[in-house]
């Protein structure tokens, strides 16, 4: 038996907001309430589902960014000898570290919230529901700024990122959040607004497989997920029901070859999709994420 129309509909909905954002704003208004000094400046916003229109009913954790930007890291390393010059003549070492910055926002979290609501974990600040407040992971990071080239005359040929460095591993961390919703809301765009909607339902079927136990949620995480369907064909999405752009989904799933899933790209399209690195897709965990959607599909009753 098919999913039904009016079931996938159902799945496609965007999941609430109105937690989220009195989450946000809790963690915001806490952060802006500080008295900084006035060379301290950074940017919150929100990233993840909620960020990017992709969040389903039940989705819980909020994932707020503080990106510190009175300073900023970047791949200098990688350029020639005559354009790391350049750059040394154009920028000198910040006075401040991201450390020192992370470590005033979380004395503030814990002064704001209360030591017993306020977390650290290894990628993130974890502060805890409370008051009509979503659980939420607080990301500290700075600018970051991965140039593919540089110059005196041209200094901004960079794609702007953000990083940080994993608390226990000291494990470094880029990503791209801005260019990851800008890429992500313009395919959405290209394909009559039927691209998120499309991802909510597979997010869905994803909770009904985790509920069952038949995977576990780290198989595929949402932000993997996203990937994934980044690279399809826009045509997926720009069919006249759920149920055929579903099917076309899955269709296309079935066919990648591990080669081809090798050179997908993260919706960012700065990193590839899969790899070796914790930052990255296992093709062998996305193959048995695949077969479970596919069996689900096809034995839904």
């Amino acid at each position: 038996m098919s999913i039904p129309e009016a079931q996938l509909q159902t799945w496609s909905n965007l999941g609430a907001t109105v937690s989220s954002a009195t989450t946000y704003n809790s963690i915001k208004t806490c952060i802006e309430g500080h008295t900084w000094k006035d060379d301290i400046s950074f940017n919150i916003y929100l990233q993840g589902s909620y960020r990017n229109s992709t969040n389903i009913r039940g989705d819980s954790d909020v994932d707020v960014v503080v990106e510190f930007s009175t300073i900023f890291y970047s791949n200098k390393d990688e350029l020639s000898w005559q354009q790391r010059q350049d750059f040394n003549e154009c920028y000198s070492d910040g006075k401040y570290s991201l450390t020192s910055f992370t470590n005033a926002i979380i004395e503030r979290l814990k002064d704001y919230y209360g030591d017993a609501y306020v977390k650290v974990g290894n990628n993130s600040i974890k502060i805890l529901a409370n008051s009509g407040r979503l659980d939420c992971d607080v990301i500290c990071c700075a600018e970051y700024r991965e140039y593919r080239s540089f110059s005196k005359i041209n200094t901004t040929n960079y794609a702007k990122g953000i990083v940080f460095w994993t608390n226990e591993t000291d494990e470094k961390v880029v990503n791209f959040p801005k260019i990851h919703f800008d890429n992500g809301t313009l395919k959405n765009q290209v394909c009559n607004s039927n691209y998120k909607s499309t991802i909510r339902i597979i997010k869905n079927i994803k909770a009904k497989l985790v509920n069952s136990a038949t995977i576990q949620s780290s198989l595929a995480p949402s932000y993997f997920i996203e990937g994934l369907m980044f690279n399809m064909p826009d045509s997926n999405f720009q069919k006249t029901s759920h149920y055929a752009r579903v099917l076309a989904v899955l269709n296309t799933f079935y066919n990648y070859s591990d080669s081809q899933l090798e050179e997908l790209v993260c919706q960012n399209k700065q990193r590839n999709l899969f790899g070796n690195t914790n930052q990255q897709w296992s093709v062998v965990d996305c193959k048995i994420f695949r077969n479970q959607l596919i069996k689900f599909w096809n034995d839904f009753q």
